[in-house]
């Protein structure tokens, strides 16, 4: 993944905000995250999530994991789509949002038209 490469992120006809990448890990891609006025219904679930996440980081209990996993699970059920230039980006993908930062995992290997 390219740093500085941009994606919109999108529900629907929706752009909820950018990101840009700024480098990339063995297990997600970094990017900064500038949000549009369209991201704010979804701010307190991307919230929970990284507070869950800081949680798990502490303590692995089941209860913590399995919130954790529901919460995971209501972010993909928002059907978000990370697009980039050219029309191509990810459906299926893991995102993390804590305030001007972000990261993401897609979890398909390649770009797929959109």
């Amino acid at each position: 993944m390219n740093p500085g490469a941009v994606y919109t992120l999108e529900r629907g006809a929706e752009v909820l905000g950018t990101l840009t990448v700024t480098g990339a890990g063995p297990f997600a891609i970094d990017a900064s995250f500038e949000p549009t006025p369209a991201f704010d219904p979804y701010r307190v679930l991307f919230d929970e999530d990284a507070r869950y996440a800081h949680l798990i980081a502490q303590d692995d209990a089941p209860a913590l994991l399995e919130q954790a996993g529901a919460i995971q699970e209501s972010l993909l059920a928002l059907n978000l789509v990370l697009r980039r230039e050219g029309n191509v980006g990810f459906r299926t993908f893991l995102l993390s949002i804590e305030g001007a930062g972000a990261s993401f995992r897609p979890l398909t290997p390649e770009e797929e038209p959109l």
